[in-house]
């Protein structure tokens, strides 16, 4: 079987799972009562092939109306399939389980109602053009069972048969255009992630960059001038030592595997502000001298970033100024950052699935972090909020 695939594949085949559950109800409901239906030809059969019959046709497909939210992707493929071939099984056992030579008032078997039922839940299952031979094996089967079920019906039941595979077909491929959707959807946000984790590496190395050019100009130069001065000031050499250490430990330290102390993520996350604007409100708390791992500083300056971007984009209007405000927490237990403004705001159900900034730059980026999370709020003139956490594994 196929992999469940990204989060919309997921969703989608859930949504799928029930309704078949669904279709299985309905029809089991329709075809209860009649002299063709379940009950009017419950006697002409064996009654421990009836029971099966009913069992893997109708009632297992049912339950996933219960339980295609509640079990795992893997079981209801399992479940899936099982009934699925269990289908094609009961069809072809028809003719030796019944007591009688035909059935009653000339009747089609009552299994003939659900054959695009279980072709849907074989397209749902088996994602693979193979999966096509299912209706195609129905003509065969229909026709053969309907023969020896009914008197002097062969053309009926080649129609009923070529009947059985359209209608196949109309499914399935409903079905897999379903699934085909949501894997281009998953696509897109999987290349959204990879163009918004290449951004912020980029903007991740500009500040290593400019916090570099920063050391060697208070550091490096420093020491420099005051060693080229005729009378060196007290602490020259301690000032040197410490210059030094600092460039060892970016020379011994690979990018990736830096760890941020507390006023270096403080001091990261601001000047991501004056990428955007320099009249962003800043704040923040230090509560600890645990250090933050880079990829997590990689994450939240980017989701700080796509924060105050769609803040500039869509926050302003009415006429009036917006305020915008960045708090940062950082303790031992990890860090919180909250972005705000009080401008016009939205509402999350009107956005559109195309849009990746808040799904994927903010929530998805940093719910890919283990200890990760990101909520937005927001109501239509009561601005934004966006709330970034880490929590220390």
């Amino acid at each position: 079987m196929p992999t469940t695939g990204g989060r919309a594949r997921q969703r989608l085949l859930r949504v799928l799972f029930l309704a078949t559950g669904v279709g299985a109800t309905v029809f089991g409901i329709l075809l209860l009562r009649g002299d063709g239906g379940i009950l009017g030809q419950h006697a002409q059969l064996h009654p421990v092939y009836a029971w099966v019959a009913v069992g893997i046709t109708v009632i297992i497909p049912a339950l996933f109306t219960l339980f295609a939210y509640v079990l795992p992707l893997q079981v209801l493929r399992v479940i899936g399939a099982s009934v699925t071939l269990g289908f094609v099984a009961v069809q072809l056992m028809w003719i030796p389980a019944m007591v009688e030579p035909t059935l009653w008032d000339d009747r089609n078997p009552w299994l003939q109602g659900f054959t695009g039922l279980h072709a849907t839940i074989a397209a749902v299952v088996w994602q693979h053009r193979l999966v096509w031979l299912y209706p195609i094996l129905q003509v065969p089967i229909i026709t053969l069972t309907q023969m020896g079920a009914r008197a002097d019906s062969t053309r009926e039941a080649i129609l009923d048969g070529v009947g059985g595979l359209l209608f196949g077909l109309i499914l399935m491929g409903v079905a897999t255009a379903v699934l085909a959707a949501a894997d281009r959807q998953d696509d897109a946000a999987t290349r959204a992630r990879s163009q918004a984790s290449a951004e912020s590496s980029r903007h991740t190395r500009e500040r290593e960059q400019t916090r570099i050019n920063a050391m060697v100009h208070d550091d490096v130069m420093s020491v420099l001038l005051a060693a080229s001065r005729p009378t060196q000031t007290e602490g020259l050499a301690s000032q040197a030592s410490l210059a030094l250490t600092r460039i060892e430990q970016l020379t011994s330290t690979q990018m990736d595997e830096r760890l941020y102390p507390p006023e270096e993520v403080v001091a990261v996350l601001r000047s991501t502000l004056f990428d955007y604007s320099s009249a962003v409100t800043y704040d923040y708390q230090l509560d600890g001298t645990a250090t933050v791992p880079a990829p997590v500083m990689a994450a939240l300056t980017e989701a700080v970033s796509e924060a105050l971007r769609n803040s500039m984009q869509h926050a302003d209007g009415r006429g009036r100024a917006v305020d915008r405000s960045v708090n940062v927490v950082v303790g031992d237990s990890g860090v919180g950052v909250t972005v705000h403004d009080n401008g016009v705001g939205f509402a999350r159900r009107q956005v559109s699935e195309r849009r990746l900034g808040v799904r994927v730059s903010i929530i998805g980026r940093m719910r890919s972090l283990l200890g990760g999370d990101a909520q937005v709020t927001s109501k239509p003139g009561r601005g934004t909020t966006v709330h970034l956490s880490w929590t220390r594994p």
